[in-house]
């Protein structure tokens, strides 16, 4: 009998040792490049020396789709570096993408859904860099990476990568690679004029689609660098075509105008 309790107690210690092992191996510690950080704090501070509590800007859009073409207006609103809506208004009915603090809802005409977490994960609006940018910086949870300096469309500017780790939240660490963004800025300037990331709905043999956000024509507005177009394309083919008409700062928007449920 004491032979087997003490066998019972070997197996169970070495179940614990094992099952802790697996617990270690699976925490993932944060990319934290210097490099990589400081050129998005040299972004963040070239777009504005006093982030504002909320942006709201409008314009017009021309969206390709397959062989339609449509047009009609944009409106992208941020509040905070948690919270961004952009509500597109075409002929067919309107379509939008909310998102807030971690959740997200996307509307399609009278149709409306929360999306999976994979696609949440890159659901934040970066029409606006701002506060994506100031957003990252805050998580500690976040990876930097920098990749080195390229040349694009001829001007010279540096890539990096930046991605969600989830090291504090061990059951989400499977959404780390859906949350993978590479962004390139200015070389001179530090503002950004590229973006791109793919939408993943799902793990397996589930399609990623690559989508790509260029900036540029930005204008300074009450003291903020403001895109005023922006060009997105969607699996490699053009897609979106924004031109900001107007842009407005600290207007009060509050948490009512960014719900997901």
């Amino acid at each position: 009998m004491r032979v087997l309790r003490l066998g019972s107690l070997f197996v169970l210690g070495l179940l614990l040792v094992t099952s802790n092992q697996a617990q270690q191996s699976t925490s993932v510690a944060p990319a934290r490049d210097p490099i990589a950080i400081a050129l998005v704090q040299k972004s963040v501070g070239a777009m504005t020396t006093n982030s504002p509590s909320d942006s709201s800007a409008s314009g017009n859009i021309t969206i390709v789709e397959g062989s339609t073409t449509e047009s009609g207006t944009i409106s992208i609103e941020t509040l905070g570096t948690s919270e961004s809506a952009e509500t597109i208004n075409l002929p067919d009915g309107q379509r939008a993408i909310i998102f807030s603090n971690g959740d997200a809802k996307e509307i399609n005409g009278n149709q409306s859904v929360n999306p999976p977490l994979e696609l949440i994960v890159v659901d934040q609006c970066a029409d606006f860099p701002l506060p994506l940018l100031s957003a990252f910086l805050s998580n500690p949870d976040e990876s930097f990476l920098y990749i080195g300096q390229e040349s694009l469309n001829g001007e010279s500017v540096q890539h990096i990568q930046v991605w969600n780790s989830f090291a504090s939240k061990p059951r989400l660490q499977k959404l780390a690679p859906f949350s993978m963004r590479d962004i390139w800025f200015d070389s001179t300037s530090y503002l950004p004029v590229k973006v791109t990331y793919s939408r993943r709905a799902g793990e397996g043999s589930v399609p990623a689609i690559p989508v790509e956000i260029d900036f540029s024509g930005y204008q300074n507005v009450n003291g903020v660098m403001y895109p005023f177009q922006i060009n997105k394309s969607y699996n490699g083919t053009p897609w979106q075509t924004i031109t900001i008409q107007s842009v407005s700062f600290n207007t009060g928007l509050t948490d009512a105008q960014f719900q997901t449920e």
